[in-house]
C-alpha cells in the first residue's frame, strides 16, 4: 500500500510540471536581474536624416527683365563681396530709359511753366488783350462825348452819334470778355492744374531714377562673401526647377538666380512624420553628424517646423510629412570648411531631458499606461513585491518613472527573450 501511495505522489508531481504556465517556466529559466534606482540624467531623442543647407544667405536676383549676357561663376564657388557674377543685356532697358527721359523733360517743362505761370506766354497774351480792349473803349468813349457836344450844337447827324454809342457797347463787351479770359488763364496756373503738373513730374522723375538704378545693376555682383548655391526649387524661375542661370536665359524682374551662403551660417533641412511633428518644437537642441563630418558633432537648435504638410510625392507614401530646419552653431573656419552644403546629415533632436530622473530598464516594466507595474525587492526581508508606477518618457536605455519609485528601491526582473515583445510605451 505504501508503494502505491508513493507512486501516486510522483504522478501528481509530474502532472504539476506539465501544467505549469509556459511563460512562468520561461521566466524561471532566465537569470533574475536587479538594479538599484538612483537619480541620473535622462534624455529622450529623435533621430532623423536630412541635408546641410545654407542658413544665413544673401539673395542674388535680377534687377529688371532681360536676357543674361554672361555668367562668371559656377554654383558651389567661393565668392567675395563685390565679385562680378553675371551681366544682363540692357538693350531694351536703354530704350525704355530714353522714353522715360523724354517724358521727364516734358513734365519738367510743364511744371516749370506752372511754377512761373503769372509770367508765362498765356498770361502775357491775356493781359495784352485786356489792355487793348481797354484802350479801344476809352478812345470810343472820348469820341462819343465829343460827338454828343457837336450833336447838341446841330453840327453832326444823330446817326453818327448813335453809331458811336453802338461801337462803345460792343467794345465794353469785348473788354469784359478779355477780363474773363484773363481770370480763367490765371486760374489755370493754380490749384489742381499745378498739382497735376507736380505729380507728373514726380512720377517721371521716379521712373527715370528706377531705370537708372536698374541699369547700374545690370552687372550682378556678390552681395556678401561666401559660397554661391542654387536657388531653392520653390523660389527659382518658372520652368527652371532650381537649375540655375545660363547665358541667353530670359529673366523676369526679381527672379532669384542664386544665394550666397555666408560662412558660419549653416543649417540642416529635414522632414518629420505626422507623429514626430507634434513632439518637435523650435528651440529644441540638436546634435548633427554625418558621413562627411568625420568625428565632428555640431550643436544647434530647431529653427522652424512647418505648420502645413509638404506636397505629397510618389516616394512619400500615404502619410504626410512636414518640412523642418535646424540652425547650426557657428564653427571655427577649419571645422566649417569640412562641412559642405548638400552633405547628408544625421540629426539627433533632444525632445526631453531630466538631470535627476528615476529610470527603470524597459524589460522591468509589466503592462502599459495606467496599469504599468514593476517588481521590487524589499530591504531586509528580500520579498518580491509588485508595485504600480506612472511612466514618463521612453528612451532606448530606459523608461522614466514619474511616480511609484523612490531612490534606493531595488527593481528585479527576468530578462525577456528576444521575441517577447517591445518595451512599453509611455
Amino acid at each position: 500500500m505504501a508503494a502505491v501511495g508513493g507512486g501516486l505522489l510522483v504522478v501528481i508531481a509530474l502532472l504539476g510540471l506539465a501544467l505549469k504556465r509556459p511563460d512562468t517556466a520561461e521566466a524561471d529559466r532566465t537569470p533574475l536581474q536587479s538594479q538599484e534606482v538612483e537619480p541620473r540624467p535622462f534624455a529622450s531623442t529623435l533621430t532623423v536624416v536630412g541635408a546641410v543647407t545654407p542658413g544665413d544667405t544673401a539673395d542674388v536676383a535680377a534687377p529688371f527683365e532681360g536676357v543674361v549676357k554672361s555668367v562668371s561663376f559656377a554654383y558651389g564657388d567661393h565668392v567675395t563681396q563685390g565679385q562680378v557674377l553675371a551681366e544682363i543685356d540692357t538693350t531694351d532697358l536703354s530704350q525704355r530709359r530714353a522714353e522715360a527721359l523724354a517724358a521727364y523733360l516734358k513734365a519738367a517743362q510743364s511744371a516749370a511753366e506752372m511754377a512761373d505761370w503769372s509770367k508765362g506766354p498765356d498770361m502775357s497774351r491775356a493781359r495784352r488783350a485786356v489792355s487793348a480792349a481797354t484802350s479801344e473803349l476809352e478812345d470810343t468813349r472820348r469820341k462819343t462825348q465829343e460827338t454828343k457836344a457837336l450833336l447838341d450844337r446841330g453840327l453832326v447827324a444823330r446817326a453818327e452819334y448813335e453809331g458811336l454809342i453802338q461801337q462803345q457797347r460792343s467794345e465794353e463787351m469785348s473788354l469784359a470778355a478779355a477780363q474773363q479770359d484773363l481770370s480763367v488763364t490765371l486760374a489755370q496756373g493754380r490749384g489742381p492744374n499745378r498739382r497735376v503738373a507736380e505729380l507728373e513730374l514726380a512720377g517721371a522723375r521716379a521712373q527715370l531714377a528706377a531705370l537708372d538704378a536698374a541699369l547700374a545693376g545690370a552687372v550682378l555682383r556678390a552681395p556678401a562673401t561666401g559660397v554661391i548655391v542654387r536657388p531653392p526649387s520653390d523660389k527659382a524661375g518658372e520652368g527652371e526647377g532650381g537649375g540655375g542661370v545660363h547665358a541667353g536665359q530670359q529673366l523676369s524682374k526679381g527672379q532669384l538666380i542664386g544665394q550666397v551662403a555666408r560662412p558660419g551660417g549653416l543649417a540642416v533641412a529635414f522632414r518629420l512624420g505626422e507623429t514626430d511633428a507634434d513632439q518637435v518644437r523650435p528651440g529644441d537642441p540638436v546634435t548633427v553628424s554625418g558621413p562627411g563630418f568625420g568625428d565632428l558633432q555640431v550643436k544647434g537648435h530647431i529653427a522652424s517646423v512647418a505648420g502645413e504638410a509638404s506636397p505629397s510625392s510618389a516616394n512619400s507614401g500615404p502619410l504626410a510629412s512636414f518640412a523642418a530646419t535646424a540652425r547650426l552653431d557657428p564653427l571655427p573656419p577649419q571645422q566649417a570648411a569640412t562641412i559642405r552644403i548638400g552633405m547628408t546629415a544625421n540629426i539627433a533632436i533632444d525632445l526631453y531631458s531630466n538631470p535627476r530622473a528615476l529610470v527603470a530598464p524597459p524589460g522591468a516594466i509589466e503592462g502599459s499606461g495606467a496599469s504599468a507595474t514593476v517588481t521590487l525587492r524589499q530591504a531586509g526581508t528580500g520579498r518580491l513585491v509588485r508595485t504600480q508606477v506612472r511612466l514618463g518618457h521612453v528612451a532606448p536605455d530606459g523608461v522614466e518613472i514619474v511616480s511609484g519609485l523612490k531612490p534606493g528601491d531595488v527593481i528585479v526582473w527576468h530578462e525577456r527573450p528576444a521575441n517577447a515583445g517591445a518595451a512599453p510605451g509611455s
